[in-house]
């Protein structure tokens, strides 16, 4: 069973110069889980000092209203460098020296499976919250997207020389292997959980990939 991690374990993970107190690290992890549960709206602040174990007086010493809790998130999860910790064990598969793009694919596939799992209730509050903050959209594309993107390019562009990807747009290839692995990790571990996952998905995933930009693909260059 994959463990998930919390605001605290990030923190420790991080190894940040952490100005929060412990009850304050409690009240946000509480929030974090009961907002990705329930949603804001139906969360109430005596549940989440229920949780956190702290009277609900505690919460608005901290923060005045609510909606200062949740915006608090965010800016929380930025110093715990989450988004560091989604590329750091990424980078050495990017860095890895990979003679077969499936096998590549595979481990990425795997890879990002168990990053999803272990923060699904994070990335659930992350992704409601990306349209009201600008600032941690700007992080996430300087910090994730854009790197990612770009390390990813040379990757195509190698295994396109050694002709085992179409002779597609290395971009194009990288959108749709994003889209499709994101969008299956985001239907079953953060939208819909309880949807039934077959054992083999993830396998006819790497399969369903690989028959659209593989070498056998009949998708031609246009």
């Amino acid at each position: 069973m994959i463990q998930k991690k919390s605001l605290k374990d990030l923190i420790n993970l991080s190894n940040m110069d952490n100005s929060m107190t412990e009850k304050q690290i409690n009240i946000l992890s509480s929030a974090i889980e009961l907002f990705s549960e329930k949603g804001y709206e139906a969360t109430a602040t005596s549940e989440i000092a229920k949780k956190a174990k702290v009277a609900e007086g505690t919460i608005f010493r901290y923060y005045k209203t609510k909606k200062d809790l949740l915006f608090a998130i965010p800016i929380a999860l930025s110093k715990a460098s989450l988004f560091e910790i989604f590329l750091e064990d990424f980078n050495e598969i990017l860095n890895d020296n990979h003679d077969n793009f499936e096998d590549f694919l595979r481990k990425i596939v795997i890879n990002r499976k168990k990053f999803v799992s272990e923060t699904a209730p994070i990335l659930k509050v992350i992704i409601q919250e990306i349209p009201f903050h600008p600032e941690l959209r700007s992080k996430i594309l300087n910090t994730v997207i854009f790197p990612s993107v770009k390390n990813g390019t040379s990757i195509i562009e190698r295994f396109k020389a050694k002709g085992q990807i179409v002779d597609m747009p290395s971009t194009t290839i990288i959108n749709l292997i994003i889209t499709s692995i994101f969008g299956y990790l985001f239907i079953h571990h953060i939208a819909l959980p309880e949807l039934p996952e077959n054992e083999q998905d993830i396998e006819y995933l790497i399969q369903y990939i690989l028959n659209g930009i593989g070498q056998n693909s009949t998708l031609k260059n246009t």
